[in-house]
């Protein structure tokens, strides 16, 4: 797999982390995602190509036209645990 490929992929498990993070800590499940862009050092263009997956896959959903606000679905939440989780918890 290349270098590429891979970083990628960690970018989009490193959001979705963040997001969730963000939505068991702060008072409202919003959460502007190029702020975690910012914070996890990812180009904005590359944020909005991992909200658009998020989206497809059920794990964020974007809201309102303008902007970068997300939240984190229900499928996200399960998606964050279930990688976090120690194996013989299942």
């Amino acid at each position: 797999m290349s270098d590429l490929i891979r970083q990628r992929r960690a970018n989009r498990s490193r959001f979705l982390e963040m997001l969730y993070r963000c939505s068991e800590e702060q008072a409202t499940e919003y959460v502007d995602g190029y702020e975690i862009a910012d914070e996890l050092a990812i180009e904005r263009v590359d944020a909005e190509r991992i909200v658009r997956y998020l989206e497809d896959h059920g794990f964020a959903a974007k809201t309102g036209r303008t902007g970068m606000v997300v939240r984190i679905t229900a499928a996200g939440i399960d998606e964050v645990e279930r990688r976090l989780a120690p194996e013989d918890d299942e």
